[in-house]
């Protein structure tokens, strides 16, 4: 069935995570089609207009009340509100309405009569329910007393939203189960696009180090690699940018490097050369950095936690550690460098996590369904 009219609808269009590599990966796919968000940052505003020049950007009053990319300094507030947004927000005029949700709840929007609505989620909102959080202070004393009636009504709002969409899609099979145990329904999985050059690199070798990437959040435990590797002398390159930043320099030995501003190519190069990537995220919804690293050839050191084990294999393609401190990565690292694992192991590991897998998968449910 051929679409007249589609609407592309995101939380926030912030940094370029995986959440928004499925929005942009969206609007390649329907290039024409109208995009939603609450907030857009400059520089995702401008790679959008680049790249898809006829795609409209609509965003909420928050654009326009908020300067720049001072938008991170009131995500907390935001997030309370954010639903009356998607309330209000009319999508009447729309064959077809493809939402990517996280945290703010996109997935609430309202279908036109005949219409279709697709949502893609990522999880649903950490702060809402028992999942680890950025915020997760609001889940302690005194600030739980206060913020107790709000959840009640967020939780209610989110859950009375997520009957809305005709089709849900999970970006996981971990995300999958917290759709079921917290919406009671039940979600496709469709792993990530995680396209680009990927593959054995011409003239890439294997260096004496070990690569973690990642924004530097404290979800992301990079506190963990750095403390570890300084502690035992292990070479480590740090690449992102992010709050801990400050923090995890002054706890860093000179055996870790910090690469703060880093394009594709550097990226990819660093990742293509480690001996493998330590990944330390607590509770990640799926985790497309692994991938990257994996699809370069390079193995992944993982804590078990999370999607990621839904693409790293202990002792095939990869370590997975169990215990979240510096003996327990340790000892995996010491595991790691007793094995031998193949570049090509790893590459074929991942072939499932492919944009041409996802893109079949989204026009199979757009068109079939």
């Amino acid at each position: 069935m051929k679409r007249k009219k589609i609407a592309i609808v995101s939380d926030v269009m912030m940094s370029i995570g995986g959440a928004e590599m499925v929005v942009m990966k969206l609007m390649e796919m329907y290039p024409a089609a109208d995009f939603y968000t609450l907030f857009i940052s400059p520089k995702a505003l401008k790679g959008i207009e680049e790249r898809f020049p006829k795609i409209n950007v609509r965003t909420s009053i928050f654009q326009r009340i908020i300067k720049g990319d001072n938008v991170s300094k009131y995500v907390s507030i935001i997030k309370l509100i954010s639903w009356m947004y998607w309330e209000l927000l009319d999508l009447s005029r729309y064959d077809l309405v493809i939402s990517s949700s996280h945290s703010f709840m996109s997935k609430n929007v309202k279908k036109g009569k005949g219409a279709k609505h697709l949502s893609y989620i990522h999880t649903p909102p950490r702060y809402l329910y028992d999942e680890f959080n950025e915020i997760g202070w609001i889940k302690t004393k005194p600030w739980s007393l206060f913020f107790w009636p709000w959840k009640k009504i967020l939780r209610y709002v989110d859950w009375m939203g997520a009957k809305r969409p005709d089709v849900m899609m999970a970006n996981s099979v971990n995300v999958a189960k917290r759709i079921e145990k917290y919406y009671g329904r039940v979600a496709v999985v469709v792993y990530p696009p995680v396209g680009g050059n990927f593959g054995v690199r011409k003239g890439s070798k294997k260096d004496n180090y070990f690569v973690c990437l990642s924004r530097l959040v404290r979800q992301k435990g990079i506190d963990l690699a750095v403390s570890t590797c300084s502690f035992y002398k292990i070479p480590l390159i740090v690449v992102g940018k992010g709050g801990e930043i400050s923090r995890l320099r002054n706890m860093a030995d000179t055996c870790v490097e910090f690469v703060e501003e880093c394009d594709d190519n550097l990226k990819f190069k660093i990742l293509a050369n480690a001996k493998a990537l330590i990944y330390t995220s607590k509770e990640e919804d799926f985790g497309m950095v692994p991938i990257e690293a994996l699809k370069l050839g390079t193995p992944v050191i993982a804590y078990m936690s999370g999607g990621v084990v839904e693409s790293v294999v202990d002792g095939v393609n990869g370590i997975l550690y169990k215990e979240f401190n510096k003996v327990s990565l340790y000892e995996a690292i010491k595991k790691f460098n007793k094995k031998k694992i193949s570049r090509q192991t790893c590459i074929s590991s991942v072939r499932k996590f492919s944009d041409k897998v996802f893109e079949k998968k989204i026009r199979d449910y757009v068109d079939n369904e």
